[in-house]
């Protein structure tokens, strides 16, 4: 079963390069992924990576996916609002406001969190709100492949309430962007119209005014990142979500090109990517195998095999007219090796210096119906991060035991680090309280004002306090709030260091 908590080790290390708690990072964006992985990308359990950026929100939270139903996810937002004073707004999709999602969507309600989905429109609803997205204080932006279910992020549970698998294989990237935050919000001003309860101005859909590509950079670093909103009218296939698609196989791969995507049906990507292929492009790919056989997936193509549909005639895209397009020279692709139940949930191309991902689905109904969004990030070590998930699980598709997909020091996976709580909108596992009490029983006044950077109030508070026992007692200690804990945290790696 994959895990994702941490031994003492892989959180010293992952903490000393900053992956753990508040992603303050040297880099601007970094990817996370719940699936094993080798360096120098990062496996970390989504809902917690999730809870931490909206427990970074002091102003403003605007949230949208099309599928939510952790408690965790709920609480964080009603933290948000009730208790930091944050201005919320979640937009989801109607298909998922019924029974599954009724706790989720009550527990906002009782706590005054306001919320919409794609009915707000006056329609029976968008084709879908298919974007997967938080963004907290106007800057710092999670956005990916992962619905924020039990099923997409943990795994399945039975009637006893047990884990019978490892969740839908998926991933999530931080970005530091105020531009790119901008872009977003303008995508929820949108879709949220007056908000719940008012009139019947939201617009979904081709509804929205169009937004095709737009170039936009990281707040510090200035990494760039292409930003791309759908849908577009499928009566216009330039400037479309495949579109970008295309340009990015045709201008922007460089190196190789793995393609991770749940859905491929677009014969027109297909078509662009084999011409890349034939003129000496690497090309690898892996699918979710209740999709990889159809008779519409390209994936097909890409291994050299027609399939014929039910009449015995061969698939025509949908959306475009592109006829079936066989590959002369196939490469090899796989069915992503997942439990049970699980999906291979990836909607990500990468090149060696640039990715491509977001929530769309290579489909014409992705780029011509859904709302969605496409970010492309222009970024060598984010590709490298990508490479390091995507070869493991391509190693792994091809029957590969641990040994030999994983590098070595990381076959065994990482014993569990259960969360232990939330104090002043900081998440710490057992392991961190543990830690953060000892430095706050065992450092000196210098130490806590000097090296760990508090308020000199806070840390002579903290050496007056006596013996500190539990996190609620440090969070009492006057002038000890999110900035101190923040920074207690932080400073781990170097107290386990001495």
């Amino acid at each position: 079963m994959k895990t994702f908590g941490k031994n003492a080790l892989f959180a010293s290390v992952a903490i000393a390069i900053g992956f753990i708690g508040q992603p303050a990072l040297a880099d601007d964006i970094q990817p996370y992924f719940n699936a094993r992985v080798n360096a120098p990308a990062i496996q970390a359990d989504l809902e917690q990576k999730a809870i931490e950026i909206i427990d970074m929100a002091n102003d403003t939270l605007d949230m949208a996916f099309y599928d939510v139903d952790l408690e965790g996810i709920r609480d964080a937002m009603i933290r948000a609002q009730n208790e930091r004073g944050v201005i919320v707004r979640f937009v989801t999709d109607n298909d998922n406001t019924g029974e599954e999602n009724a706790a989720f969507l009550e527990g906002l309600d009782a706590a005054g969190i306001p919320w919409i989905d794609d009915t707000a429109d006056g329609s029976a609803g968008s084709g879908l709100q298919h974007n997967k997205w938080i963004v907290a204080d106007g800057r710092h932006v999670f956005m990916g492949s992962t619905n924020l279910t039990q099923s997409g992020v943990h795994g399945d549970l039975n009637a006893e309430g047990e884990l019978i698998s490892d969740g839908n294989d998926n991933h999530m990237v931080y970005i530091d962007s105020v531009q790119l935050s901008d872009e977003i919000r303008t995508q929820m001003d949108y879709m949220w119209g007056d908000g719940p309860g008012g009139n019947s101005d939201s617009m979904f859909g081709l509804s929205k005014p169009d937004h095709q590509r737009t170039t936009v950079y990281t707040t510090n670093d200035n990494i760039r990142i292409d930003v791309h909103f759908t849908p577009q009218s499928k009566s216009t296939f330039a400037g479309s979500g495949l579109d970008t698609i295309i340009k990015w196989v045709s201008d922007d791969a460089d190196g190789r090109i793995d393609v991770a995507q749940f859905v491929i049906s677009s014969q027109d990507v297909a078509d662009a990517m084999e011409l890349r292929h034939d003129a000496g492009m690497p090309v690898r790919g892996i699918g979710d195998s209740s999709f990889f056989f159809r008779d519409y997936s390209e994936f097909n193509d890409m291994r050299g095999v027609e399939i014929a549909k039910a009449d015995g005639t061969f698939e025509i895209d949908s959306f475009t007219g592109a006829p079936n397009n066989v590959w002369e020279n196939p490469v090899d692709v796989r069915v992503a090796s997942v439990m049970g139940g699980d999906k291979w949930h990836h909607k990500y191309y990468a090149a060696d210096s640039s990715v491509l991902t977001g929530s769309h689905n290579t489909s014409g109904a992705a780029s011509f119906t859904n709302d969605e969004a496409i970010i492309i990030i222009y970024d060598q070590e984010t590709a490298s991060e990508f490479e390091g998930h995507f070869s493991v699980a391509y190693c792994f598709a091809g029957g590969g035991a641990e040994e030999d997909c994983l590098d070595a020091g990381v076959v065994a996976p990482p014993e569990t680090d259960p969360v232990a709580g939330t104090w002043e909108g900081v998440v710490f596992t057992e392991s961190e309280v543990s830690a953060v009490l000892d430095i706050a029983n065992n450092a000196n006044t210098k130490t806590l004002d000097n090296d760990v950077g508090l308020d000199s109030r806070a840390a002579r508070n903290i050496s007056k306090a006596g013996t500190i026992t539990t996190m609620d007692e440090l969070a009492a200690v006057a002038y000890v709030g999110t900035s101190a804990l923040n920074k207690l945290k932080d400073y781990i790696p170097v107290w386990q260091a001495k």
